[in-house]
Parts: structure tokens; C-alpha cells; sequence
């Protein structure tokens, strides 16, 4: 499926498409860009292909970034094959001037097939080839000199520099709506609930001990811990537990979200490394980095930056942490153990990681967030206990 859009791609961007194959291609891309958003080395590699799809590495570069995001979301992946379904349904043209091969077109030694109309070897055939030759000569000359006008303007009341053709306008631009306002609202609408979780072991009912993730706001998250680097630029936060049911006191564990609403993208930048700095460098948080604490897919792209801890208490190694920044959303995703013998799963937290940075990816979208960790299960089902 990847190489079959690469091979739209191409020709939308070579402008070899027919006008069917052409306005689809032109969606596919336009799809394309939309889920790139934001993202400036993959919508970048996507700009330098279609300057020149003939480009070996370009299109190596593409075709990374389109497997990467189908495995990240399967359902992106049935949407740009239904795409490029839709441009493939007619076969490409060769246009030159106003000339028009279609893809149908045949030629062999004794027959020429353009389309519906078939012209034979003989003398009939000849003949009637020299009188579309000189049709056609006859039509650029009255292009040369302005004729086509008699065709575009010369409908009934139309004036001058009018169109008699009024049903034909420009295509309008899909407006773009504007992202979700940092405030307390969207922070708990990025923090999945009940429904998002429905059919995970994380699904819960009311009188559970997380009952729709046990929320608290701004305070209860990092910065309420560690304000200083958490600084004035935080507009909003919140956090939430969750637990998987049926679990003992002794294999036990449980998995705390943040997030954190920034004004802007520069100032979650500045939050995210004032974090990274702070557990770098003070030995007394319980939170210390370990890059080896987990290990993220190969072919995942999880935010703009990232960063993994070990968290503790009294001592104790309890779990993992990973900081995600996606535009201006920071998330904190934790495991934490509530037995001594929990084993904390690499793969339920690419998997929890990947939940908040869709929902993230959605509120920048200006969309209500409502991706699911059923769907992003089965992406990622698989990659392995972290120990």
C-alpha cells in the first residue's frame, strides 16, 4: 500500500495524473500534510519528494515517515488507501499543450486505437488520419489567435470577461480550525476517560479504585512538586490514574498521565528542558534519567522530544517515567509498581505513550481528543516487557 501512494505521489506532483486521478492525488497530499502538521522534518521530506519524485533518497525518506505513521494508526493507514484507490480508478494522461493521450490509447503497426476511435492501416484510415491532422492544425492556429474565447466567453448574456460557464469555480481552501486554548478543559479532555480505555485491561466500572482515572489538577501534577521549572509558562495541567482490574498485592501496578498546557510551542520547549535540567542535575528528586528505562519501537516517532526516568521511593525502584513534548503539550506517562514482583511492560507503555500523543496531536488539530488505547493495542502489541 505505501508504494502504490508513493506512486500517486509522484504523479500528482509530476502533474501526470488524469483530472479524476489528479484531484485525488491532490487530497491524498493535502491528507498527508494534515497529519504532518507540526512535524517539520517529515512535512519537509515530504515537500523535497514531491519537488522531485524521481529522487532515490526522497522517496526512501517518505516511505519511512508513511510506515511509520500507518503503524502508528491503522486507521490513517485504510484512509490513505482508499486515496490512493480513488486516483488509481483512471489511468494516468500525457498532456501536452492541449493535447490529450488518454491512457487508453494504443498504437501499433497496423492500427491506431485512441480510445473509442480506431484508425486502421488502409486507405480509409489514412485518409481519415490527414483530415484529424488538419483539424488539429486548424485548432492551434485558432488558439494562437485568441479563438478559445469564442468557446469561454461566448455564452448567451455573457459580458466581457465573463464565463458562460458560471457552475465552473475555483476550488475553495478546507479551512483549517484553530487548536484547542491551553485551559483546564482541554488538559482533562487529552486525559483519556472511560470510554477511551473501554475494551483494555484498564477498562473500569464506578466503585473501582480508579473509577474514570482518578483526577486531580494543576497541583497535583509535576509542577505542583517542582514548580520552579514548571516556571509562569504552564497555563494548565492535570493528572489522572489508572489501573488495570483483577490485579493482586503482589504483581499489582498502576499508570499515572499528565498534562501540561503551554501558550505557545516555544514555551513547552523551554518547560521540557527545565525539567530535563532539573532531574539531571538534583540528586535529591526521585526521579533520575535512564535513557535505558525504556526503549521505544523502531519505527515510532513519539513527539518532538522525549525523554525516560526511573522513578523511586525510599529508595526503591517503582516504576518508569517518559516525558513526551508534542507543540505545546507536555505529557508525563508513569508505571509504577504497587507490588514488589509487578513486571512494569514495555509495550503497554509505548502504548500509553502513543494514546497521549494522538489525543495531543488532536487538540493541536483543533479536534475534541478521542483516540483510543484499544486501537493503539493492537499497533503496538508486542514490543516486550521492559524487565
Amino acid at each position: 500500500m505505501v508504494s502504490e501512494v508513493l506512486h500517486i505521489l509522484a504523479q500528482g506532483a509530476g502533474g501526470a495524473a488524469s483530472a479524476a486521478g489528479g484531484t485525488a492525488a491532490e487530497t491524498l497530499i493535502a491528507a498527508l500534510r494534515e497529519r504532518l502538521r507540526g512535524t517539520e522534518d517529515e512535512l519537509a521530506a515530504l515537500d523535497t519528494f514531491l519537488g522531485n519524485p524521481g529522487d532515490a533518497a526522497g522517496a526512501a525518506a517518505v516511505r519511512a515517515v508513511l510506515e511509520q505513521e500507518v503503524a502508528a494508526d491503522p486507521g490513517f493507514g485504510r484512509r490513505l488507501k482508499a486515496l490512493a484507490g480513488a486516483a488509481a480508478e483512471q489511468p494516468p494522461q500525457t498532456i501536452t499543450g492541449s493535447v490529450v493521450i488518454g491512457g487508453g490509447a494504443r498504437v501499433s503497426r497496423n492500427q491506431i486505437s485512441l480510445g473509442p476511435l480506431t484508425i486502421n492501416n488502409n486507405r480509409q484510415g489514412r485518409w481519415l488520419l490527414a483530415v484529424l491532422a488538419v483539424a488539429l492544425m486548424f485548432l492551434v492556429a485558432l488558439a494562437g489567435y485568441g479563438g478559445a474565447r469564442v468557446f469561454i466567453d461566448g455564452g448567451e448574456g455573457a459580458g466581457p470577461g465573463t464565463s458562460g460557464h458560471e457552475g465552473s469555480k475555483p476550488p475553495v481552501a478546507t479551512p483549517v480550525a484553530d487548536p484547542l486554548p491551553p485551559t483546564q478543559k482541554t488538559v482533562d479532555a487529552i486525559l483519556p476517560d472511560r470510554a477511551a480505555l473501554e475494551g483494555t485491561p484498564f477498562e473500569s466500572s464506578p466503585g473501582d479504585a480508579f473509577p474514570d482515572g482518578e483526577r486531580s489538577g494543576y497541583e497535583g501534577t509535576i509542577c505542583g512538586d517542582h514548580p520552579e521549572p514548571c516556571g509562569n509558562r504552564v497555563r494548565a495541567g492535570a493528572i489522572a490514574g489508572y489501573a488495570p482490574n483483577d490485579l493482586s498485592e503482589e504483581t499489582g501496578w498502576h499508570a499515572e498521565l499528565q498534562v501540561l498546557a503551554h501558550a505557545s510551542e516555544g514555551d513547552a520547549e523551554r518547560t521540557f528542558d527545565a525539567l530535563v535540567d532539573t532531574f539531571g542535575n538534583d540528586t535529591s528528586t526521585d526521579i533520575r534519567p535512564d535513557p535505558s528505562a525504556y526503549t521505544p519501537p523502531e519505527d515510532a516517532r513519539l513527539g518532538d522530544e522525549l525523554a525516560s526516568y526511573r522513578t523511586f521511593w525510599e529508595g526503591h525502584d517503582i516504576g518508569i517515567m517518559c516525558v513526551i513534548r508534542r507543540g505545546p503539550y507536555i505529557a508525563l506517562i508513569t508505571q509504577e509498581k504497587d507490588g514488589w514482583e509487578a513486571v512494569l511492560d514495555n509495550g503497554t507503555q509505548t502504548q500509553l505513550n502513543t494514546l497521549l500523543l494522538r489525543r495531543m496531536n488532536e487538540a493541536s488539530s483543533g479536534d475534541t481528543p478521542h483516540a483510543a488505547l484499544r486501537d493503539i493495542r493492537s499497533a503496538w502489541a508486542g514490543t516486550g516487557p521492559t524487565r
